[in-house]
């Protein structure tokens, strides 16, 4: 079920003038990917996290800060589904025009735009060199990425060549809509390799929602550390959509490959998908239903990360796919390290902080024996665990933003701001 929110500012919020906050010139306007639906009170159907990050803009851009969404009949399979009513609503949400004329007027006089790397805002960033307002885009998954989507999504053969043959097209849109921006954000690294080479403007950043002051503290560290080396049953946990890119299914055949090892674990996996059910399934038929248990969806703060901080020794990620997933620095800013399968964003996920394990893609038994490994070396563990931490502390959800408004400013027509950035 879909709740209401209303936005409440952060304490640490700098207010801005009236002046200011009506001054279209100043205004960044926001182009997400992500489309909104109707809610039961007529209000605009969300998900929290998107919201947490247009809030968050907000209390760090020097104007008026407005999201302009698109309209969908079908509601997508993230866990965080909010409603928001658009008129009691700070900032502000609008929808968004269709016509490019009308989405010209709207947009003429913003200080910035800011919108997803698509092959459908090629037009738009047209229309932004035309108009002399910047652009700058974020982006996401690879050509590579999303081809090994399709592979794990679509089983006819036609079908996935023709999707293949429609993302190359698309790719070569996305870099022709790169060369007329601004600059480009990367979430992650594998878009950050492929385009910092073609752009002179390019930030790499982690995306999470764990604040700093949300981290877990060292003396809650030590503890759980201590009980760590006790040698108890392992907690293992999973958490994320239960969908075809996530790898869900190879979860039950690791863990029984776990349990011929020998190793004494439990395996808790926390969401809901379409695979839920086969998922169940898989569990009793592979033996390990006294292991595995499914445990449903969690709120976020009040339940997901205190898990993780309390009682989590370990997360396992079979994501199949180089989806640069917040639940990477979010799990470890709980302490908790990372084995999983060497997808693109993974690497350089364990590149930049120095934690974590790597296994060959599809390769289940492989990253049983890594598991087993790591239940025999609770030192190993404990070490990532604390690098982990480091990590997520440089990567703070305010902090990245933060970075991220500073890096936008600078491309924006905020010519006093810009040159302040630059001094």
């Amino acid at each position: 079920m879909n709740h209401v929110v209303e936005f409440m500012p952060a304490p640490w919020q700098q207010p801005l003038s009236a002046e200011v906050q009506s001054d279209p010139s100043h205004e960044l306007i926001l182009l997400p990917s992500l489309k909104a639906a109707r809610g039961s009170h007529g209000g605009l159907i969300l998900t929290q996290k998107f919201i947490d990050g247009v809030n968050s803009y907000a209390q760090s851009w020097p104007g008026p800060v407005t999201t302009l969404v698109r309209l969908t009949d079908t509601m997508g399979t993230d866990m965080d589904h909010v409603e928001i009513m658009p008129e009691k609503f700070s900032p502000a949400f609008e929808l968004r025009p269709s016509r490019l004329d009308d989405l010209a007027s709207r947009i003429h006089r913003a200080a910035l735009v800011m919108a997803f790397l698509s092959p459908f805002e090629l037009e738009t960033a047209r229309l932004c060199r035309r108009l002399g307002v910047p652009i700058v885009f974020t982006s996401e998954y690879t050509l590579k990425t999303e081809m090994q989507i399709v592979d794990a999504e679509v089983s006819n053969p036609i079908r996935r060549w023709r999707r293949k043959l429609w993302l190359m097209q698309a790719e070569a849109k996305r870099r022709r809509a790169l060369a007329l921006s601004a600059g480009l954000q990367c979430s992650g690294s594998p878009t950050y390799e492929v385009y910092r080479h073609l752009h002179s403007n390019v930030m790499l950043f982690f995306d999470n929602r764990v604040s700093r002051s949300n981290v877990i503290d060292e003396d809650s560290l030590n503890i759980k550390l201590a009980a760590l080396r006790e040698g108890g049953p392992l907690r293992l946990v999973f958490g994320g959509r239960l969908i075809p890119m996530k790898g869900v299914l190879d979860l039950p055949r690791f863990a029984q490959a776990l349990k011929r090892l020998g190793i004494s674990f439990t395996l808790d996996i926390y969401g809901r998908g379409t695979l839920e059910e086969r998922l169940a399934r898989e569990i009793d038929r592979r033996g390990v239903s006294n292991e595995v248990r499914l445990m449903g969806v969690l709120d976020f703060k009040q339940q997901w990360i205190p898990l993780l901080k309390q009682s989590t020794d370990l997360f396992i990620c079979c994501h199949t796919q180089g989806d640069p997933s917040s639940t990477y620095p979010e799990v470890m800013s709980c302490g908790v390290p990372i084995a999983g399968y060497d997808n693109e964003a993974f690497k350089g996920i364990v590149q930049h902080s120095g934690s974590g394990w790597l296994s060959p893609m599809g390769n289940v038994e492989h990253l049983a024996q890594q598991v087993a490994r790591l239940s025999r070396d609770r030192e190993e563990l404990a070490t990532a665990a604390r690098r982990g931490r480091e990590f997520a502390l440089r990567h703070a959800f305010e902090d990245t933003f933060a970075a991220r408004v500073r890096h936008m400013m600078a491309a924006s027509r905020l010519p006093m701001v810009s040159k302040a950035l630059q001094v």
